[in-house]
């Protein structure tokens, strides 16, 4: 992992002011602010085609993002090229729909498939002054300098050549798989998913809920509806892992199955399926530190691939790759300290670090507490717990938006006064 072995059998080689190894939403992100701040910048992609994307990714930007997504000037293109805007999701509960009021002030989502998504990402980093980009370059070594600090990579484009790239800072943008995570001997902290979970994408679907979208936790499984970009209704499931017998049996039967028993669930009868069914059996939670070593940034999944069923990968890689710029594109333009700039991207990421720690244990998939069930009843008939338990879901807010004593002696005291019957139904396996 030194630079001596490699500088004989190197053909080129690069310096700049930083390298970001990986194309994708937070590498793109990145690479963008960046390079609209004056930096040169290396922008590493493994894949040649320009179309290259992520197919296992549900897409749904959380409203969290909203303000990043405009101060970087993405949101008007997104909607140019067809992404869908969800202002109000409804939840389902037992009691009731919780639905925030319009005037709640909640940020909008949006929703665009990867499949446009990554090109358009692709081409806007690609078209920034001072960006290059390197399809087809495989990061196959780390350079370190004298004191033991990464200070760049070895990259290779599938020939015999190898090309050296030098930086004062590289960025591991590359997925919870993380090449450049494992060349710098970055520990792993995995913990446990007991949910897997299939979408698919249907034309002409109709939803019966009320919002824009629609979730369901219905004990220990939960369901999502979403418009998507082209007029299409995403419809995905979220099975405890005891339901994979059923789903290894028959996929489609079984999906179809679960779908058809949502309360208030999307009438497809006439719709056209225009994908086949997309998901995983097994989806971990991996952490990483964001900021390992001196002179390595990690950001999107390469720091934190979390629990999907809240939603929260797309927007962690646009806002930990907002919040890194943030952080050290000053001290890379004036040759400042670096290292310094690096602790405030850290505490920065924090905000990731406690919902992260929250949705590892929702990931466990455990029914609902008393408390957790408080929460949702009063949300149906009070607007301050429905718009709190809305900041808290598209992450708008610090987790204490919703988790503090205020609200959940608000709660717990409108389910003394209302004594709903609350029993989450459980779509039957089989």
């Amino acid at each position: 992992m030194t630079e001596g072995t490699h500088v004989e059998a190197a053909e080129t080689a690069m310096d700049y002011d930083v390298i970001i190894v990986g194309a994708s939403i937070a590498g793109c992100t990145a690479a963008t602010a960046y390079g609209r701040a004056g930096l040169r910048v290396a922008l590493v992609e493994r894949h040649r085609s320009p179309q290259a994307h992520k197919t296992l990714c549900g897409h749904f930007v959380l409203g969290g993002t909203h303000d990043v997504l405009r101060r970087l000037g993405f949101w008007q293109p997104m909607l140019e090229h067809g992404a869908t805007v969800t202002t109000g999701l409804g939840v389902w509960t037992g009691s009731g729909w919780i639905v925030p009021r319009p005037d709640s002030g909640i940020p909008p989502a949006i929703s665009l498939r990867r499949r446009k998504l990554d090109p358009l990402l692709r081409e806007i980093a690609g078209s920034t002054p001072g960006v290059h980009l390197m399809r087809g370059h495989r990061v196959v070594d780390l350079v370190e300098d004298a004191a033991g600090a990464v200070a760049g990579v070895v990259t290779s484009d599938g020939g015999t050549g190898r090309t050296i790239l030098r930086a004062p800072l590289v960025v591991g943008a590359d997925g919870h798989r993380s090449t450049v995570a494992r060349l710098a001997g970055v520990a792993e902290d995995r913990a446990p998913n007991e949910r897997f979970l299939f979408w698919t994408y249907y034309a002409g679907a109709t939803m019966n809920g009320p919002g824009d979208g629609q979730v369901w936790p219905l004990g220990q499984d939960v369901a999502v509806c979403i418009p998507v970009d082209d007029g299409l209704t995403q419809v995905g499931v979220f099975p405890v892992k005891d339901r994979l017998p059923e789903f290894t049996t028959d996929r489609t039967a079984a999906f179809d199955r679960f779908v058809a028993r949502l309360p208030d669930g999307p009438s497809l009868a006439g719709a056209r399926q225009v994908s086949n069914l997309v998901g995983t059996t097994d989806y971990p939670c991996v952490r990483r530190d964001p900021t390992p070593r001196p002179g390595l940034a990690l950001i999107g999944d390469a720091a934190t691939a979390s629990d999907p069923v809240p939603a929260v990968g797309c927007g962690w890689a646009f806002r930990s790759a907002a919040w890194l710029t943030d952080a050290t594109a000053e001290a890379l333009a004036r040759g400042g300290n670096v290292r310094q700039a690096l602790r405030s991207y850290r505490r920065a990421h924090r905000f990731i670090d406690k919902y992260d720690a929250l949705g590892r244990k929702e990931a466990l998939a455990k029914p609902p507490d008393a408390l957790q069930r408080a929460v949702r009843t009063a949300a149906v008939s009070d607007p301050y717990v429905a718009r709190r338990l809305a900041m808290f879901a598209m992450r708008a807010a610090e987790p204490s938006v919703l988790l503090n004593p205020m609200v959940m002696a608000r709660a717990l005291i409108g389910v003394r006064v209302r004594r709903p019957r609350e029993t989450p139904p459980v779509v039957p396996a089989g």
